[in-house]
């Protein structure tokens, strides 16, 4: 009984105790004290996701009434007749051949056929990338202007009063391709002699088309 009662006021003034009583107080007033510091780790972290979750739901009632106040108007009105826009909202052909598909601006007879001097102009500017051999500036340049040249050329064709007049452009038309293919092929099998051989021919049928078209 006084053994007992001595342990018991060990305990009470933190007095380590001999023998396996006191060992058994020292462990139970470690437990009591690891168990006291993990409960205020937790009340903290629990304190700390409070703060947290009360933030973001802050944050997000703030960012919803940003939402609510935008307001959204009607469609954008379509693009087609601002300058060179005329007939960018139509559907393109992707069946047809590419040199076949409508994707270029359709123009009056007049303007088509200014267009295609142009063309023309930029189509003779390829020499001296020929002259440096530089193939696939040559290749693309090309292609590029001749479909404008084509679909111009048609434009122009077509708006001819008479028969007569339609044949002969269409056939010095024919004959402009043909040169076309042929100095785009020279340049796909990048030889020079064939490269300024067509391109001589392409200047010659140019200048004729030109004259046509006045």
């Amino acid at each position: 009984m006084a053994q007992t009662m001595a342990s018991m006021t060990g305990l009470s003034q933190g007095v380590r105790l001999p023998g396996p009583a006191g060992r058994r107080a020292s462990r139970l007033t470690v437990r009591a004290s690891a168990e006291a510091e993990t409960a205020g780790r937790r009340a903290v972290l629990g304190l700390m996701a409070t703060a947290i979750a009360g933030g973001a739901f802050t944050q997000q009632a703030a960012h919803a009434g940003t939402v609510a106040a935008i307001k959204v108007g009607p469609p954008p009105p379509p693009s087609g007749g601002l300058p060179g826009t005329d007939n960018s909202d139509e559907a393109r052909d992707f069946d047809l051949p590419l040199k076949n598909r409508f994707y270029l601006q359709p123009l009056p007879a007049a303007e088509a056929a200014a267009r295609a001097k142009e063309s023309a102009q930029d189509i003779l500017k390829l020499k001296p990338l020929i002259d440096r051999k530089q193939w696939p500036y040559v290749m693309n340049d090309l292609r590029l202007r001749a479909s404008y040249l084509r679909y111009d050329l048609k434009t122009v064709i077509a708006s001819k009063a008479t028969k007569e007049e339609k044949k002969s452009l269409k056939d010095l038309t024919g004959k402009l391709f043909d040169t076309l293919d042929g100095l785009d092929h020279a340049a796909k099998i990048k030889s020079p002699s064939e490269a300024e051989k067509y391109f001589g021919e392409t200047k010659t049928v140019l200048g004729d088309v030109l004259a046509k078209l006045g």
